[in-house]
C-alpha cells in the first residue's frame, strides 16, 4: 500500500494538503467515505425498507378509497332442477366513519416512514463513521509498523556494532547474547505490526467493497485541527440532533396512535355500500336486484377484548417513553465519553512529539557512549525501549483524538 501526506480535520471535514509521490491518485477519506456510502449494503437495505414503509402508506391510504369486489357461485344440479344454477355479485364501498381505525393507521404508516427516513440518515452516518475509523486504523498501524522496522533496524546495527566490539575482546559475550535476543523480540513485534497493518487494510477493503485485485493508495499522517464546542454544549447538541433519539420520539408517535386505532373497535363503522346481485336458472327466468344504502356495524359486547387492546397500547405508550429517557440518558454518556476522551488524547498530542524528541538525543548519547566503552548494554537497550514506546505513544494519541472526535461529531448526529 502507498501513502500521500498529509491529511487536515477541519470543522468535522477530512480535508488534504496532497503531495504526489506517484502517478495514481491517491484514495482520500472523503472518497472513502463516498465509496462506501454507495457500496455498503446497510445503506441498500436501509433505503428498500423507506420504499417498504411507502408501501405500507399507499396501503393504509387505500384502505379509507373506494373499493369494487366481484363474487361468482355455480351450482352443479340434476337435470329438470328449477333451483339456480349460477349466482353472481358485485358490490362498491366507500368507508364514510371507522371510528378513527383508517385515519389512525395512516398516521401510524406516516411515522413509520418517517422513522424509514430516519433510519437511512443514521445508517449512512454510522457508515461513514466505520469507514473513518477503518482508514485511520490502516494508517496508525501502517506507522506503528514503521517504527516497529526502525526498531529492528537500530538493534540490528546494535548487533553488529556489538559484535565488532567482540571481536577485539572489548565486550563480554553477554552483551553480543543480550543484544541479539533483543534483536530477536523486535523482529517478532514487527511481524505483529505487519499482522495488524494487513489485517486493518482488509476490514477497510470490506468497509469500502473494495473489489479491485490492485492496492489502496491511501493519504498519511493527521494535521491537528481542535473540536471548539464544550461538553455541555456537546450533550445539548447531541440530544436534540440525534438520529437514534428522533427515532424514540417518532415511535412514541406511533404507540399514541395505536391507543386510538384501539379505541376504534368500540365504535361503530359506517360504509356507503352500492351492488347488483343476479342468478341465472337452468329452468325459469334469471332475476336481477340492485341497491345502494348504508353498511352499519358496532361491536356492543366482545368481553373485554377492546378494553384490553387499549390497556395494552396504552402501556406500550408508556414504555416507549421510557425508552426514550433511556436512550437520550445512554446519548448523553456516550458523548460525555468521547468527549472527554478525545480532550485527553489532545492532552497526551501535548508531550509526545517532545518525548520522541528526548528519546532520540538519549538513544544517541547511550549509543555513542557504548561505541567508545563508556557506556553499558543497558542504557542502550532502555533507551532503544523509551524511543519505540514515546513513538507508539505519539501514534496512539493521535490516532485516539481523530478517532474520539469522529465517534463523538457521529453520536452527536453531525453530518
Amino acid at each position: 500500500m502507498r501513502y500521500i501526506k498529509k491529511i487536515s480535520l477541519i470543522g468535522g471535514f477530512w480535508l488534504f494538503a496532497l503531495t504526489a509521490i506517484t502517478s495514481a491518485a491517491p484514495l482520500t477519506i472523503e472518497q472513502a467515505v463516498d465509496m462506501a456510502l454507495t457500496n455498503h449494503l446497510d445503506i441498500k437495505i436501509a433505503a428498500n425498507e423507506e420504499k417498504e414503509a411507502q408501501y405500507s402508506l399507499q396501503s393504509a391510504r387505500g384502505s379509507k378509497g373506494m373499493s369494487l369486489a366481484a363474487s361468482n357461485n355455480t351450482y352443479v344440479k340434476k337435470p329438470g332442477s328449477s333451483a339456480d344454477a349460477s349466482t353472481s355479485s358485485m358490490t362498491l364501498s366507500l368507508p364514510l366513519y371507522s371510528g378513527g381505525k383508517y385515519e389512525g393507521n395512516i398516521k401510524i404508516a406516516q411515522t413509520d416512514l418517517t422513522k424509514a427516513g430516519v433510519n437511512s440518515v443514521k445508517t449512512k452516518l454510522d457508515v461513514k463513521s466505520n469507514t473513518i475509523a477503518d482508514y485511520l486504523n490502516v494508517i496508525k498501524t501502517h506507522q506503528a509498523q514503521a517504527v516497529a522496522q526502525e526498531t529492528v533496524d537500530n538493534y540490528q546495527l546494535h548487533v553488529n556494532n556489538v559484535k565488532e566490539q567482540y571481536s577485539v575482546d572489548n565486550v563480554a559475550k553477554s552483551d553480543v547474547l543480550r543484544s541479539e535476543v533483543e534483536l530477536a523480540d523486535a523482529q517478532q513485534k514487527l511481524m505483529q505490526a505487519q499482522n495488524a497493518y494487513a489485517v486493518a487494510v482488509n476490514t477497510l477493503k470490506k468497509q469500502l467493497r473494495w473489489k479491485d485485485a490492485g492496492e489502496l493508495e491511501l493519504v498519511e499522517e493527521f494535521q491537528y485541527v481542535p473540536f471548539t464546542m464544550s461538553m455541555e454544549d456537546s450533550v445539548v447538541y447531541a440530544k436534540a440532533h440525534s438520529p437514534e433519539l428522533e427515532k424514540y420520539r417518532l415511535a412514541i408517535q406511533s404507540a399514541e396512535q395505536s391507543v386510538v386505532v384501539a379505541k376504534a373497535d368500540s365504535k361503530p363503522t359506517v360504509s356507503l355500500t352500492s351492488g347488483i346481485d343476479w342468478s341465472d336458472a337452468s329452468i325459469g327466468e334469471n332475476s336481477e336486484d340492485t341497491y345502494v344504502g348504508l353498511t352499519t356495524s358496532w361491536n356492543l359486547f366482545d368481553s373485554q377484548v377492546t378494553k384490553s387492546k387499549v390497556k395494552k397500547a396504552k402501556s406500550a405508550v408508556d414504555n416507549t417513553r421510557l425508552e426514550l429517557e433511556a436512550q437520550e440518558d445512554a446519548v448523553e454518556l456516550a458523548a460525555k465519553e468521547y468527549y472527554l476522551n478525545m480532550k485527553e488524547a489532545e492532552k497526551r498530542r501535548d508531550t509526545t512529539q517532545l518525548a520522541i524528541s528526548k528519546a532520540k538525543e538519549d538513544y544517541s548519547i547511550a549509543a555513542a557512549k557504548y561505541r567508545v566503552g563508556e557506556g553499558v548494554i543497558l542504557d542502550i537497550i532502555d533507551a532503544q525501549l523509551a524511543l519505540t514506546t514515546a513513538q507508539n505513544n505519539d501514534i496512539e494519541a493521535q490516532y485516539a483524538y481523530a478517532d474520539y472526535k469522529a465517534k463523538l461529531e457521529n453520536v452527536m448526529g453531525m453530518n
